[in-house]
């Protein structure tokens, strides 16, 4: 019988969110969540680039928080890493909290935003760098913005529909790919534009 799992795990205390902030942590978090799937210290090292030894710290330093938990072994031999539930999220605690908050989820941002970059670089890199090995999904790489014009009701409106478009091809939910796919790095990332002056916001 599968194992039944909490909707999500809700990071509010500042030290657990600044726990998450860092690259190689990011990483496994990220298969961890989105596949379902467990994942050895050793896999996970391999995953992040670096020690097993090194990963088994980070493990350990994010199953305090409760945001990974050990599975039993299958084999008898190591103890695979499994998510705690099926959604990571980060909530604002109380309001005394407000700046250590503000500064560990800040964190978190500007490291999966490295992330990203570091990606969609080394993506870049292999295009345009003759006789590199490159990637087939390098042929979609690419970075851009949109403004809208959108109530709040609209924008999480628009922000569903997505989520519906991507839902199917999702790491955990594609059983069956077809040859030739392969895992793509999708980052979104909305915010009020607030560079636009009030004299100059649109009007009715």
């Amino acid at each position: 019988m599968p194992e039944t799992l909490d909707d999500a795990v809700e990071l509010t205390d500042a030290r657990a969110i600044r726990a998450i902030a860092h690259p190689a942590r990011l990483i496994v978090i990220d298969r961890l969540y989105d596949d379902g799937r467990p994942l050895t210290a050793t896999q996970a090292a391999r995953l992040a680039g670096t020690t097993a030894s090194a990963m088994s710290y980070h493990l350990r330093a994010l199953e305090r928080f409760g945001i990974v938990r050990r599975a039993d072994s299958r084999d008898g031999r190591e103890r695979p890493w499994v998510r705690a539930a099926k959604d990571l999220r980060i909530r604002p605690g109380e309001s005394g909290t407000s700046t250590a908050m503000g500064a560990a989820a800040g964190a978190v941002l500007s490291t999966a935003m490295d992330l990203s970059k570091r990606r969609v670089l080394a993506s870049l890199e292999r295009a345009t760098s003759p006789g590199s090995a490159q990637l087939p999904l390098d042929a979609v790489t690419s970075f851009g913005s949109s403004a809208l014009i959108v109530t709040p009701d609209e924008a999480k409106d628009v922000l569903q529909k997505i989520r519906e478009i991507l839902e199917p091809f999702s790491a955990e939910r594609r059983t069956g790919p077809p040859e030739g796919a392969s895992r793509l790095a999708l980052f979104i990332g909305v915010a009020p534009d607030s560079d636009l002056p009030t004299d100059d916001a649109p009007r009715s």
